[in-house]
């Protein structure tokens, strides 16, 4: 069904229903007016017909038994006015009737009973409508008294049928039906060409108002009239500019919310009242491996099984209180989380819960790093520093006037001054290279030149330990690096290899090229690396054998540094190692 089609029937239905009920009440008021009028000018004018035709009458004859006098009067004066008169007796006895053949009427019945004789009787005109039952049709009787010297001696009635009225009457019925219909038509043909142009606009309303209600605002209402119409076409235009305003705020915000809710790195679970997953981030899938699709609309702890996590949630939901908790969950590996999670409500009444599960496995771990670094540099740092406060307190309680030993005791001193010293310029080299704020100064170097000048510094060592050293590395080998800092690299890595290789070992250096960047090992054969200590060589202050790297020297930060100035140069270290077949360190470079 057309847009409006329903409004414009109603519309033009009212229009023909009014037309129509004016026009009928018209009609019914015109029509009782003429008959109303009709009547009152046949009363008049019977009544003055009556009072002339009385004077005309003898009062005195009434008293005699002149009949036919009255029957060729009557007949007489009835032929002239075309209408009925009856002369009635005091008693009611009918004289005369020009209707009746009877000689004086005697046939007729008494009339002292009808309304208008008795008016007439009382000195009153009478006029009365009924029923002839001789002449079988409606009747206007107007009767008067007849008086001789002031007294009724009689009654004269007039009559004529009401057929010429009706017959008016019914003449003027057909005449309004016939405009009744005519007006109907007109009215109906107006009617549909004003509520077509006023369905039209309303008719745009309307379609508008489905295409608002359907979330399509890229129209508006086009309204041009000043009235009602334009007034509310306007004012959706202007509720529908709000709601697109507000949706696409919406959206935004929506969007927004989606995107902060699928970056986050903590892992984000929506349960509703029954504990169902009703959402879940993408961390979450990184964090206990599964897909959301699969466990969406499932029961938390069917889909994820941890009763630590599923007891928080039942405890928000069942107290309507936030909770943080820090558990560990064994998954490949052992990890700890930080848990958070707080009630939803609606209407004040608990409808869901959600989670934030954040692994803090990495800060925990950074934290016992910290920990375990501010001990062990406080234990590296105590050490030369007791040694030497001891060997000078020695010197001064009069060691030094002894020439014997107090060189010994100054080369002493002087060890681990300089142990003292390594170790503050490694912690702050290390710090300069955790700060990030070093910048590199790159350039093309030739790698196998230098290694070359860094094994030529260790050559004392090297000739003590009778060490196979076999620099393989191209001799055209190019890298874009900062040499300094690479030259570190190299350092650390044979020192590395130099002090725990053993008498009569071997010490190799060698190159792996790919298409993307340059892999350098350092192999030597020491006594190795046990596999639990390969995880942690690269962290600052570890050692495997703490005891002979105190003894050769060691700092314990150069593998750290070695770690952090590879990864500045965007490259990787690793170690391969079995423990009593030598070590292999390595690390990459882009080309």
């Amino acid at each position: 069904m057309p847009a409006g089609s329903g409004f414009k029937r109603k519309l033009i239905f009212s229009f023909v229903l009014v037309i129509s009920l004016s026009f009928g009440f018209i009609a019914f008021f015109l029509d009782k007016t003429l008959e109303e009028n009709s009547l009152q000018d046949m009363r008049s004018s019977l009544l003055n017909q009556a009072v002339l035709i009385e004077h005309q009458i003898i009062p005195e004859k009434l008293n005699k038994a002149d009949m036919d006098y009255f029957a060729s009067l009557v007949h007489t004066l009835s032929n002239k006015i075309k209408c009925r008169i009856t002369v009635i007796g005091p008693s009611g006895v009918v004289l005369s009737d020009s209707e009746e053949t009877s000689e004086g009427g005697s046939a007729m019945e008494n009339h002292a009973k009808r309304p208008e004789v008795q008016a007439a009787l009382r000195g009153e005109p009478g006029q009365e409508i009924r029923y002839s039952s001789t002449l079988r049709t409606d009747m206007l009787y107007v009767a008067v008294p007849v008086k001789d010297n002031g007294n009724i001696v009689g009654v004269l009635r007039l009559a004529v049928p009401l057929t010429n009225v009706q017959r008016t009457l019914s003449a003027f019925k057909k005449t309004v039906f016939a405009g009744l219909l005519f007006a109907l038509g007109m009215a109906l043909i107006l009617s549909s060409l004003i509520t077509a142009q006023t369905v039209k606009p309303v008719q745009r309303v309307l379609q508008a108002s489905r295409r608002f209600s359907a979330g399509d605002f890229s129209r508006r209402i086009i309204y041009t009239a000043g009235d009602e119409i334009g007034e509310l076409g306007a004012t959706l235009n202007k509720m529908a500019q709000e709601i697109e305003d507000r949706m696409k705020e919406t959206a935004q915000q929506r969007q927004q919310l989606t995107a902060m809710f699928e970056s986050m790195v903590e892992g984000i679970i929506v349960v509703d009242k029954q504990s169902n997953i009703v959402s879940a981030n993408p961390a979450v899938e990184k964090i206990f491996g599964f897909r959301r699709e699969n466990v969406q609309g499932r029961f938390f702890l069917e889909a994820i099984r941890n009763n630590d996590i599923a007891g928080i949630i039942m405890e928000v939901l069942e107290q309507g209180v936030s909770l943080s908790r820090e558990i560990a969950i064994l998954l490949l590996q052992r990890k700890i989380f930080q848990v958070n999670a707080a009630p939803i409500s609606e209407n004040n009444a608990v409808c869901g819960c959600v989670v934030v599960v954040h692994d803090i496995s990495e800060m925990r771990r950074l934290e016992t790093m910290r920990r375990d670094f501010i001990a062990n540099a406080s234990h590296e740092l105590k050490t030369p520093l007791t040694s030497i406060t001891g060997f000078v307190e020695t010197l001064l309680n009069g060691a030094l006037e002894d020439k014997k030993h107090n060189r010994d005791f100054l080369l002493i001193i002087q060890k681990h001054a300089q142990r003292l010293n390594n170790l503050v310029n490694d912690l702050l080299s290390l710090s300069h290279l955790e700060s990030k704020s070093i910048v590199l100064e790159k350039g093309n170097y030739n790698l196998h030149r230098q290694m070359e000048e860094i094994l030529s510094g260790f050559k004392v060592q090297i000739d003590k330990k009778a060490l196979d050293v076999k620099n393989e590395l191209p001799q055209s080998l190019m890298a874009t690096v900062d040499r300094e800092q690479i030259g570190h690299v190299f350092t650390n890595l044979i020192d590395n290899a130099v002090k725990f290789n053993k008498d009569n070992g071997f010490l190799k250096i060698y190159a792996e090229e790919e298409p993307d960047k340059i892999r350098i090992t350092v192999e030597n054969s020491g006594e190795g690396i046990p596999a639990k200590d390969i995880p942690r060589i690269f962290e600052r202050f570890y050692r495997v054998d703490k005891a002979r790297s105190h003894k050769l020297g060691g700092t314990g930060l150069g593998l750290s540094i070695v770690k952090h100035i590879v990864e500045l140069h965007a490259g990787t270290v690793g170690v391969e190692s079995t423990e009593g077949f030598g070590a292999k360190f390595w690390f990459t470079l882009p080309r």
